[in-house]
């Protein structure tokens, strides 16, 4: 199985390039910046250590309307992004990087791309503290579907986020701040698909403050996708019950110890991902719904019992369609393989299929048990 970290990373980028046209244009002097074209003829523009004034004048004398992709890695003495940076031209995906998280603070006039405001799909803002930024930059944003803040600090303005209604994916990675959020701006969002927060330093209460937010929003039913992965988190958060489209759910690396009954009642779940989470519990009936094709990975946990009250329910729904990729991966669980596990081992073999990697504590796969051996149980 791919880490998810991978995987959803992938998705971010896959779900962006399916949607992006060609934009072919021939370089121009973009000097100091460099141009390019990579193998379908898309025109790229690069500005490394390029002072913001000296972005504007090299796009002030280029005559290309559109380009592909804008790289725009600041140089260490910044200065404020000015009104008009591109001189009325336009950049399909737009990254913009400073130097650090910690001493590079991004401050951005609200006209400072407002030219690619009806253009821009993808946004990356990487390696800057965020605490002078106004978001007010992107109102009027019609076209932009991924929004990603990577390595950041200070992320609090995002609180005033301006309606971007064609948003379909928020990442938030490595960053930091959360703790002095009051609210999220799940308002300005119409119909998010998916929502991914990695190695953000979430608390259980942050988690909580972001989730409500979704709750009471219209992207409450349009959410399939939520990653909380690598985080401060210990408990299920209660809110994914009621975002009713969720099917990809992640909250690998956190400290979960126990999963309670019903935390994970979701409509038609496909990847449920609880691995290195030190879980040890999981209470009967913690997964309710159509897990039919799901794929449940508890692997790199701490479980002893393999419950019949818990796993019985989603097994016999996996087992019982033909070709159903549904499974439930159990790899380095030191499960205790006593009279407990005959429910599965000696009465409903049939069921082991739908399980990967089990082993006991003694390092036998569940596949090589003896039935016999549970015939006193």
């Amino acid at each position: 199985m791919n880490v998810y970290h991978t995987c959803i990373a992938t998705v971010f980028i896959v779900l962006v390039a399916g949607i992006l046209p060609n934009i072919q244009a021939e370089c121009e002097d973009y000097s100091p910046c460099a141009c390019g074209q990579d193998a379908d003829g898309n025109l790229y523009v690069n500005c490394i250590d390029v002072m913001p004034l000296d972005i504007q004048a090299a796009f002030s004398r280029t005559t290309a309307l559109d380009i592909y992709s804008l790289v725009i890695i600041l140089p260490a003495a910044g200065g404020t992004i000015p009104a008009d940076l591109l001189a009325g031209k336009r950049a399909l995906i737009m990254d913009l990087l400073g130097t650090s998280r910690d001493s590079f603070q991004l401050i951005m006039d609200p006209a400072a791309i407002r030219s690619s405001s009806s253009y821009t799909k993808q946004l990356v803002i990487s390696k800057c503290d965020l605490s002078l930024l106004n978001f007010d930059f992107l109102r009027g944003f019609t076209r932009l579907e991924e929004l990603r803040l990577d390595t950041t600090s200070n992320v609090k303005p995002i609180e005033n986020l301006p309606p971007l209604t064609s948003l379909v994916g928020l990442a938030i990675d490595n960053s930091q701040g959360f703790d002095d959020l009051i609210n999220f701006p799940a308002r300005a969002f119409s119909s998010l698909d998916h929502l991914y927060f990695y190695n953000d330093g979430l608390s259980d209460q942050a988690v909580d403050i972001v989730l409500n937010a979704f709750v009471s929003s219209t992207s409450a039913s349009t959410l399939t996708t939520l990653t909380l992965s690598k985080n401060q988190i210990t408990r299920v958060p209660s809110q994914i019950v009621s975002l009713p489209n969720v099917i990809n759910f992640a909250l690998t690396n956190n400290n979960i110890s126990m999963v309670n009954t019903g935390a994970l009642s979701l409509t038609a779940p496909q990847k449920i991902y609880l691995n290195n989470v030190s879980l040890d519990t999981i209470e009967p009936n913690a997964f309710q719904g159509d897990y039919s094709y799901a794929e449940i990975d508890l692997s790199n946990n701490n479980l002893v019992s393999f419950d019949y009250s818990v796993f019985q329910p989603v097994l016999t729904q996996m087992a019982g369609i033909a070709n159903s990729t549904g499974s439930v991966f159990l790899a380095n669980n030191p499960f205790s393989c006593d009279c407990g596990l005959a429910w599965l081992i000696r009465d409903n073999p049939n069921l082991l299929k739908a399980t990967t990697g089990g082993t006991c504590a003694n390092s036998t796969s569940f596949e090589d048990l003896n039935p016999g051996g549970y015939i006193n149980c």
